[in-house]
């Protein structure tokens, strides 16, 4: 999807949301809008916060974080567990499947692409329930903790004298 038509479909959703729902379409709500479809991938409010500053644009955090939960049901972003428990937010409108390798020991998060993964995640079924997205959080040790990229077998397992 590029870049006008992931905005337009943004400003679609927020501006039916808040006509179904009787609310204003402020100024401050469209310059939220604006910077949060020119994120590229998460974000947290602090980052949003920082983008609005070098445009000059003043919010208070509780406008921005009020704003983010309106954006939230409105389906123009989607809230995500960060690292160490922060939570981020990305535009909806991108693609809302995620596959995602997490450290257990150092807490860094990667997104991988696979193909196959993903055709079977979006092929299944589930009953009384439509699934509009999902993220996979696939646990263990990155090459970093592993130590230079090999799991050694001999340290999981204690050793034995011959």
């Amino acid at each position: 999807m590029n870049e006008e038509k992931r905005k337009t479909d943004a400003a679609d959703r927020l501006l039916h949301y808040l006509s179904q729902n009787h609310l204003r379409c402020t100024s401050e709500r469209m310059v939220l809008l604006e910077k949060v479809t020119a994120m590229k991938g998460c974000f947290s409010p602090a980052e949003l916060m920082l983008a609005l500053a070098d445009s000059d644009f003043r919010l208070s955090q509780g406008t921005v974080y009020n704003t983010l939960r309106l954006f939230e049901a409105a389906g123009v972003v989607r809230r995500r567990p960060g690292e160490h428990g922060a939570e981020v937010y990305e535009c909806a409108s991108r693609v809302d499947e995620h596959i995602i390798l997490c450290c257990t020991r150092c807490g860094r998060r990667r997104e991988v692409k696979d193909a196959e993964l993903l055709r079977i995640l979006k092929l299944r079924r589930y009953p009384s329930f439509v699934a509009s997205g999902f993220d996979l959080y696939i646990h263990g040790l990155c090459s970093r903790c592993r130590g230079g990229g090999r799991v050694r077998k001999d340290m999981t397992q204690p050793s034995q004298k011959k």
